[in-house]
């Protein structure tokens, strides 16, 4: 039966039974989670969820109850019918990538070894006759965003998905009802039209139903496809970006369930961080290959990440077109977070020019970036991906992968609101990050906000 929070602190002991019950927790997890706990226990674990919350605001003077009200209500993440042997990557990437500081961290290491495990959805166990249907026509994190949010649907309602990632109509006899075209893995190639797919899995698991098995469930005409659009999405429970950039509380922390994945009454922030990890899986070889790159860099201590996107941007919002923002920013968080000691500066940007601007503005601090490795120097534009080779593609997202693992493992992020790179990091950072280590270099333009 679900569990009613309870409205005061408890000991670590019997919070950690609370969430997760004896039975279901190794000697080594229990460690993790006593260790986890322990400090956070002083600071509002478990808020009465009448309370007055006051609205969190990024100020000097935040304290531990504003800064931890996101932290754990979950029940049990233990779900027998999803678990898999993962297949391992190769050895020599894999010894590289699992030493250090980014062996650490929770990005580098397999979801089934976090404190509270992620193991892989089950995409095949559904009895709703709803089956969806989406396609992926945009850029990689704006369709990451839509995808989980679309899996969360699926999962709360016990329905099947399905992403295509091609190019017509599902079925004829519909009339054209139902139609895709993909335009992640849409190639112009000698002036004809070709798809590269499967595309998402060749750097992720897989994200819902597999093609062979949609078509069959599709062909047994029990079904009832229905394509929702981006609108639809967003509006649904688990869709928009309300809970992200709201200060209402009531919305910020609803506590929501999907009873068919263990999670009873968990807030909407920790559930869908969870939910994240567990469908959100980054293909072993190219997890251990960006981890690696990133250790590469001399990130072998806790870090500050800075995320610059600018690219096609320009053609659609106003964007920074200073590196000062940035600069004053991190000053403040070098002092609240870092005990006035400079860390390293992690930079993810699709403009490798940034570089430069950095160095010049703080020529003593130590700036890293994959750009180092692989150059955007005129930034990212969308529409382009159509004349890359499968190499330029490859070379890209492989970029894109390792400067979001950069990101998710930073102790301190600060990044604009016009990405959706920037709401797709939030929800990859740990369940135990805090509001006040993740800040808006240009804040997000919502009426009735502080910021």
């Amino acid at each position: 039966p679900p569990l009613t929070p309870r409205r005061h602190t408890t000991t670590t002991s019997s919070f950690i039974e609370f969430i997760m019950p004896s039975s279901h927790l190794s000697r080594r997890v229990k460690s993790v989670l006593a260790l986890t706990t322990a400090v956070a226990a002083a600071s509002l674990l478990f808020a009465s969820l009448n309370k007055d919350y006051r609205p969190f605001l990024r100020t000097p003077d935040a304290n531990d109850e504003q800064e931890h009200r996101q932290l754990l209500q979950l029940n049990s993440f233990n779900d027998p019918k999803s678990i898999q042997t993962r297949t391992p990557s190769p050895t020599d990437i894999l010894d590289q990538a699992r030493s250090g500081f980014m062996h650490n961290t929770q990005w580098c290491r397999p979801p089934e070894e976090d404190a509270f495990p992620a193991t892989p959805i089950d995409y095949n166990q559904c009895e709703n006759p709803q089956l969806i249907h989406m396609d992926i026509n945009g850029g990689m994190t704006s369709y990451l965003n839509k995808i989980l949010k679309v899996a969360m649907w699926a999962a709360r309602d016990n329905s099947c998905f399905y992403i295509n990632e091609g190019l017509g109509v599902l079925n004829e006899a519909d009339g054209g009802k139902h139609f895709s075209h993909s335009k992640l893995g849409y190639r112009l190639v000698d002036g004809q039209d070709t798809y590269m797919i499967p595309f998402l899995t060749r750097y992720f698991g897989q994200m819902g139903l597999e093609k062979s098995r949609f078509e069959e469930m599709l062909a047994s005409g029990t079904y009832d496809v229905v394509t929702p659009s981006p609108s639809d999405i967003n509006h649904h429970d688990f869709g928009g970006k309300a809970s992200l950039t709201t200060n209402d509380p009531k919305k910020r922390f609803e506590i929501m369930s999907i009873p068919q994945l263990g999670y009873n009454n968990v807030e909407r922030i920790s559930l869908k961080k969870h939910f994240l990890r567990r469908m959100f899986r980054i293909n072993a070889d190219v997890r251990d290959r960006a981890c690696h790159r990133l250790a590469s860099q001399g990130l072998d201590d806790e870090y500050m990440a800075l995320s610059v996107r600018r690219g096609d941007k320009v053609t659609e919002t106003s964007i920074l077109d200073t590196v000062d923002p940035y600069i004053r920013l991190a000053e403040e968080g070098i002092n609240s977070h870092f005990n006035g000691k400079v860390p390293t500066m992690f930079v993810a940007t699709d403009d490798c020019s940034v570089m430069q601007e950095f160095r010049d503005a703080r020529p003593e601090w130590t700036f890293v970036s994959e750009c180092d490795n692989a150059s955007e120097a005129n930034g990212f534009v969308y529409k382009e991906m159509k004349l890359w080779s499968e190499e330029q593609t490859d070379a890209h997202f492989n970029k894109f992968i390792a400067e979001m693992i950069g990101m998710a493992s930073a102790k301190y992020w600060i990044g604009v609101a016009t990405t959706n790179v920037s709401y797709w990091v939030y929800f990859m950072r740990s369940l135990e990050a805090t509001d006040d280590s993740f800040i808006w270099a240009d804040p997000p333009r919502v009426p009735g906000l502080p910021w």
